[in-house]
């Protein structure tokens, strides 16, 4: 094994054999489920930090923009009086950066460790020295359930329905409804889904190279699902879910800010026009 493999991977294979042999009944998609679960949950706190990070970006593009006009002519004014906006309004544009860069490797280490399971090779169980066996720590190897669970032939189907190791490309036929090709279809339509709500948040990018982002995204999944194993459109549609109720749910967050603040703001005006009316009466 590499480094990647032993610092990411093989800890989200034994977490998958652990599902897989326990909560998941011996179900992998259920067991895919269940980790991609846990591992959005665990980034939870840091993609928040980025969509608060982007969010607060997006509110100063009106700003921005006025910074561009006015000195279009000289760039190094227009930094310098950006750099003074994001100061005076407490806005690092960097800070989404660290969180991306941290989810980027965990995220791309269960990709590894699902598609491993899709490789025959690696489920047979024939030997303990080899395939599953060879990535499990030796505590693992020790637990019961666990040892229950790969005394049989590891099994690759969700709900019992289809095999989550075949290809949709390889099992598509125009006259049959193929779960496979479904689920397929449906990474891609919540990666679209996904995709547009960001970009609607977002002034500006409803056209050009961004907004060919809102298609061709998608399109990549569709073929990336259709040429690798079921597997991976099922982990790739449960994490686009989540991602997609995060965002609902921070940006949820900051209407109910704005509210408040609009009704402080309101409360405000109230107070002054009361005091105006009494300076008012007094002057009469």
């Amino acid at each position: 094994m590499n480094i990647f493999d032993t610092i990411l991977v093989q800890p989200l294979v034994n977490i998958l054999v652990f599902f897989y042999s326990s909560i998941a009944f011996h179900d992998f998609g259920i067991a895919i489920i269940l980790v991609t679960l846990l591992i959005r949950g665990i980034l939870w706190p840091l993609q928040s930090q980025t969509l608060r990070s982007q969010k607060g970006l997006t509110k100063l593009q009106p700003e921005i923009k006025k910074i561009q006009e006015k000195y279009k002519n000289d760039s190094k004014k227009v930094q310098e009086m950006t750099l003074e906006l994001y100061k005076e309004k407490e806005v690092n544009p960097f800070s989404s950066c660290l969180p991306s860069l941290v989810q980027l490797p965990l995220l791309f280490a269960l990709y590894y460790a699902i598609m491993k399971f899709s490789d025959p090779a690696f489920i047979k169980l024939l030997s303990p020295n080899a395939g599953i066996w060879n990535y499990l720590y030796p505590w693992m190897k020790d637990i019961g359930f666990v040892k229950s669970a790969l005394s049989v032939p590891f099994n690759t189907y969700f709900l019992g329905i289809f095999n989550l190791a075949n290809k949709a490309m390889t099992s598509f036929s125009p006259l049959v409804i193929n779960i496979e090709v479904i689920i397929t279809l449906l990474a891609g339509g919540t990666q679209f889904i996904q995709l547009r709500q960001v970009m609607a948040k977002q002034p500006g990018t409803q056209a050009g190279p961004t907004a060919a982002l809102m298609y061709m995204m998608p399109l990549m999944i569709l073929y990336i699902g259709f040429i690798l194993p079921a597997a991976l459109p099922l982990y790739w549609t449960v994490t686009t879910v989540m991602s997609y109720f995060q965002q609902w749910y921070v940006m949820r967050g900051d209407v109910e800010e704005l509210d408040k603040e609009a009704v402080i703001e309101v409360e405000a005006d109230e107070k002054k026009a009361e005091k105006k009316q009494l300076k008012g009466k007094k002057k009469k």
